[in-house]
């Protein structure tokens, strides 16, 4: 079915579409770089990702009404209206930041989001992600992440997003054996990932209000049933080892679980 469109200030913006069943695609590296979005920018960003489809060679203006805004983000519209410009303001002033390694040197390219991101009360939010995220979501072949939007939406922490995604990144096949997977992260990742490199610097604390937040949210939401236990070294924990397994498989006595990192 062909999209409406709009005028808007002299530019053709395409209307949402909101079949939330839609796939958020992703190339792998920008699923792996540092992201500071709150959680309602976080998931309008994954929703004008869901617009683009494969035969698009180009980032489209988007636009949606607050009306579809709160439906899709599950919140009031009053709550909608007095927020909106907060979150616009969180997506235009926090960049990804993508790693880049060249020559065994590490190296963070910040790139903003989007091109434009406003509310314009006659026609709702219009928002555009930036070109140079292109290489990241148009005519991707290899190396991506990808899920339903509807997989995220009621997620209540951006870290249960985040670890969500990673879990995703790293697990090589689709279809999950009957004794699941087991996906390693180290810490140092998840704590780049999940914009936490400064917060909760005692593990306990990151458990507390990082991994076992998400784990528990992951675990209600989706078809993923997901634990975890820690890798170490000495007496400190480097790694996190998640064991992750669909909701309707109950794992064969004896059965090894295969290993990713």
């Amino acid at each position: 079915m062909a999209r409406g469109k709009k005028q808007i200030e002299g530019q053709l913006s395409f209307n949402f579409s909101l079949d939330t069943g839609n796939y958020v695609v992703q190339a792998n590296d920008l699923v792996g770089g540092k992201q500071s979005l709150k959680l309602n920018s976080a998931k309008l960003i994954r929703a004008a990702i869901m617009q683009i489809v494969p035969d698009d060679d180009e980032l489209k203006p988007y636009v949606i009404t607050i009306k579809e805004l709160s439906e899709l983000l599950k919140v009031s519209e009053s709550n909608l209206y007095r927020d909106i410009d907060d979150i616009t303001d969180d997506i235009i002033k926090n960049p990804v930041f993508i790693k880049e390694i060249s020559r065994r040197q590490i190296k963070w390219v910040k790139i903003p989001w989007v091109s434009r991101c406003e509310y314009n009360s006659d026609v709702g939010v219009a928002i555009k992600l930036n070109d140079d995220l292109k290489p990241f979501l148009i005519k991707l072949k290899e190396h991506y992440t990808q899920y339903s939007l509807d997989s995220i939406l009621t997620m209540k922490s951006t870290y249960s997003i985040r670890i969500f995604e990673l879990l995703q990144e790293k697990m090589k096949s689709k279809l999950l054996g009957r004794n699941g997977e087991l996906v390693e992260l180290t810490l140092q990742e998840l704590r780049e990932c999940c914009d936490c490199e400064d917060k909760y610097t005692k593990f306990n604390n990151f458990k507390a209000r990082v991994l076992d937040v998400a784990c528990n949210e992951i675990n209600a939401l989706t078809t993923f049933r997901v634990d975890y236990t820690y890798s170490k070294q000495g007496k400190s924990v480097v790694a996190i080892v998640f064991h992750v397994n669909m909701c309707y498989h109950t794992p064969e006595p004896g059965g090894m679980s295969r290993m990713w990192r």
